[in-house]
């Protein structure tokens, strides 16, 4: 008989905790409901795409193939023996890095700068 008091105690108590109103509810921002209402930084940068300038020079005729590092192809070019080869490279945003395969060679570059040149040894 104690521990059914006991409980009915405690269930009464957890009921009338659980049922208060939330005090953080004014702290919750309010979701914009046009285009208007978006407050967008003056320096927020639209684009979804980034250019670089890529320069690959390789020591023998192979194909180099560009792709990112979940294996995605960007390009794909003829390396001729010893002369660069430059290409204009398109990515997403929001990669970091890309992946070169030239003759069995898996090289990673991060894209720090719009202009990157790499010699394949």
């Amino acid at each position: 008989m104690k521990r059914l008091i006991f409980l009915l105690l405690i269930g009464t108590g957890i009921i009338f905790t659980s049922c208060r109103k939330n005090l953080n509810d004014d702290l919750i921002p309010t979701t914009p409901k046009t285009m208007d209402e978006l407050e967008i930084p003056s320096d927020f940068n639209w684009k979804t795409i980034k250019d670089f300038q890529l320069t690959l020079t390789g020591y023998a005729n192979s194909i180099v193939e560009v792709t990112s590092p979940q294996g995605t192809v960007y390009q794909k070019a003829f390396l001729t023996k010893n002369e660069p080869y430059s290409i204009k490279l398109t990515v997403p945003t929001y990669e970091k890095s890309i992946r070169l395969k030239y003759m069995g060679q898996i090289i990673e570059l991060e894209l720090a700068s719009n202009e990157i040149e790499y010699v394949f040894n």
